[in-house]
């Protein structure tokens, strides 16, 4: 996919008081029982990071790292455990009130899971917004709207999920969470199950949707091309952790933590002159660790081609490297004795 018409504008164009969510030392612990005994799931570990109004924070990252945890976090369907959410300045406390809910929605990853198959495509649109209490004249026609604003025909109101293809669907779907009139829209791997080509034109409608309504958007998924199309800023999960967020250009230009580095390097590109594989391999764990029990120190120590012993010792603070470029790795910790590695993987295209 290309990304030439990715959008210029990043959060360093922004001024500060533009923040739309914070989220500070926000942590998600569960409960489980592992070989026969009660043990804490650490899925999302003191995550730190801001989305500004009317941009794209892409979350990327290994299956297992907490992105659609920490997703679930921000709406409300998961209460932290520990840390702050700030929306639009006002701290986010306990079970989310109803406005609080109608300025945060989301999209699944499954489109036909998410709707209900006895219900039709109106009437699935249309229930978020009597819960809201709106007259059923206001419900008529905000349903009819964003029908017609995500490229539907009317006619489609009175139709059922299993008449529809799966970017219809996700397309519904895309259209009950625009009808309460939000200002974030959390998407989770929103367009993986979709064949490419209709990846592309779901893509391009949120861009277009965005633009029109002023969306703010927090895009999840382990697609690095989409990631990149769509996104202002990235940031980089392992583990439950944060441990690189940039603004998008900066990160695939030059990404500086290894596992980022790993992850770019797996991409595979159709000219195979422009290669990725340049960084070192990773070493003998090639599994992500158990979030039950991850590694001391820093948790990417155990696959990293450039660890050592301070690694297992101490877990890496976030260290500023440029214009909003954080990283989390004692290879950039000044005074640290980890040699620098390689700082960019990707060959100019």
């Amino acid at each position: 996919m290309s990304t030439a018409s990715a959008p210029a504008q990043t959060v360093a164009d922004l001024p500060p008081t533009d923040v739309l969510l914070e989220l500070l030392g926000v942590s998600k612990e569960f409960p489980v029982r592992h070989e026969g005994r009660r043990a804490t799931l650490s899925a999302v570990d003191d995550v730190h990071l801001q989305v500004r109004e009317g941009t794209t924070l892409g979350i990327v990252g290994e299956s297992g790292c907490g992105k659609s945890t920490l997703g679930r976090v921000i709406v409300g369907l998961h209460q932290e455990t520990d840390g702050e959410l700030l929306f639009a300045d006002k701290q986010l406390k306990g079970r989310r009130t109803r406005s609080e809910l109608q300025q945060m929605q989301m999209v699944f990853q499954d489109p036909a899971s998410a709707l209900n198959p006895r219900a039709t495509v109106g009437e699935s649109i249309a229930f978020p917004l009597r819960v809201l209490r709106l007259s059923p004249d206001e419900v008529d026609e905000r349903v009819a709207d964003v029908i017609a604003a995500v490229g539907l025909p009317a006619a489609y109101a009175g139709h059922y999920p299993h008449q529809l293809s799966g970017g219809q669907r996700q397309r519904v779907n895309i259209a009950r969470a625009l009808a309460v009139h939000p200002r974030l829209i959390v998407l989770d791997e929103a367009v993986s199950a979709l064949d490419k080509s209709i990846q592309a034109q779901v893509l391009n409608l949120l861009t277009d949707l965005q633009e029109q309504y002023g969306l703010t958007y927090v895009f999840i998924s382990h697609d690095l091309n989409v990631v990149e199309y769509v996104s202002d800023d990235v940031v980089v999960m392992y583990l439950g952790q944060v441990v690189e967020r940039a603004p998008a250009a900066a990160l695939y230009e030059q990404p500086l933590h290894p596992y980022t580095q790993l992850l770019l390097g797996s991409v595979p590109h159709l000219d195979p002159r422009l290669s990725r594989r340049d960084e070192p391999a990773p070493t003998h764990e090639a599994d992500i660790p158990s979030p039950i029990d991850p590694p001391s120190g820093c948790r990417f120590r155990t696959r990293c081609p450039h660890a050592a012993e301070v690694c297992a010792q101490e877990r890496p603070a976030a260290v500023t490297t440029g214009p909003d470029h954080v990283v989390a790795c004692h290879l950039y910790t000044p005074g640290s004795p980890v040699p620098l590695g390689t700082p960019a993987v990707r060959a100019a295209s």
